[in-house]
């Protein structure tokens, strides 16, 4: 029985597999598994995986119709036979120690999860996550991290995790940011984290994205997990309440100001029940803690001027590119 199983998902990614595979496969840790979950590619993905696993008997490769990304981590899970587990998507690729680094975290600790840091790599750089202290801390204190959005990324694949917390759960198929719905379900079942920010996993930034595009109607997915994460908190981690309204609110703040950049903003459905939303809680907003000052300033701009607070939304775009 291998200690770690790596779960790496596969669609339209042939550009990027082989670096992927090859990073993982060069671990300094070598006592792991790899599941390779074709998920119905339409390229050469489900050919290249079947040439990594004659040469590594370490690697399996399951063939499945495609169901997105949720459905093909649910398949990987159920062969998954190590102690811990860990998710990486097929377009990123990771240091050659990071397995090592985790699992020492996770060891001396006896923790539940632990974490790495990320580096962000876009078309013309990489950027590094701040570095800080290794240190250990309860399940709902990091969760605490994951909603304010520092020291612990809430994306699933930077973190190590022990198969019997997560065995019994599942990534909802077919949603947009499946991470958001997933992760309130497994910090129910975290008790202890080891928290690590020394940057191990390389995020890739593709323009094809879903979530880098235009606007599209998938993106109120973001508004349902988040409203979920907001009532789980309220009943299970009602300290963290303020963190998670933030989110609640905030998620509205995204696919608005995604409405915004497209010519027909106002015909879209559901922008005027938005624009509604965020005007009635301006108040809470003013108030939370958690929302920085210039979204406080720019909800104050929407409450009196659509047009003015598109121009701010506009700026804000050119400004990332």
């Amino acid at each position: 029985m291998p200690e770690i199983s790596v779960i790496v998902p596969v669609y339209k990614v042939e550009k990027y597999i082989h670096k992927c595979i090859d990073s993982i496969l060069a671990q300094t840790f070598t006592d792991f598994e790899v599941i390779l979950v074709d998920d119905g590619s339409p390229d050469s993905c489900g050919e290249i995986c079947d040439e990594y696993s004659k040469q590594d008997m370490r690697i399996q490769v399951i063939h499945k119709q495609n169901g997105g990304l949720s459905d093909a981590r649910n398949v990987g899970m159920r062969y998954a036979s190590g102690k811990y587990v860990i998710f990486i998507d097929s377009d990123d690729y990771i240091e050659l120690d990071m397995f090592e680094y985790m699992h020492n975290n996770i060891q001396k600790s006896d923790a539940d999860m632990a974490t790495c840091g990320i580096y962000e790599v876009y078309s013309d750089r990489i950027e590094a996550q701040k570095e800080e202290a290794d240190f250990i801390c309860s399940g709902e204190e990091a969760f605490r991290c994951i909603l304010r959005g520092h020291t612990i990324r809430g994306e699933i694949w930077n973190k190590l995790i022990k198969k019997c917390c997560i065995k019994s759960l599942q990534f909802p198929k077919g949603r947009l940011y499946e991470d958001i719905y997933y992760t309130v379900d497994l910090m129910q079942n975290i008790k202890k984290v080891a928290v690590g920010t020394k940057p191990k996993y390389y995020y890739l930034h593709r323009q094809e994205s879903i979530t880098g595009r235009a606007y599209t109607p998938q993106l109120f997915d973001i508004i349902d997990g988040y409203t979920k994460n907001y009532q789980v908190v309220k009943r299970v981690f009602p300290s963290l309440e303020k963190e998670a309204q933030c989110l609640w609110i905030w998620s509205r703040f995204i696919v608005l100001d995604k409405m915004l950049l497209e010519p027909d903003y106002q015909s879209l459905d559901g922008f005027k029940d938005l624009v509604l939303f965020i005007r009635r809680h301006t108040i809470r907003i003013l108030k939370n803690p958690y929302f920085l000052r210039e979204r406080k300033l720019s909800s104050l701009i929407l409450l009196f001027s659509i047009t003015a607070y598109r121009k701010l939304v506009f700026i804000s775009e050119s400004k990332k590119r």
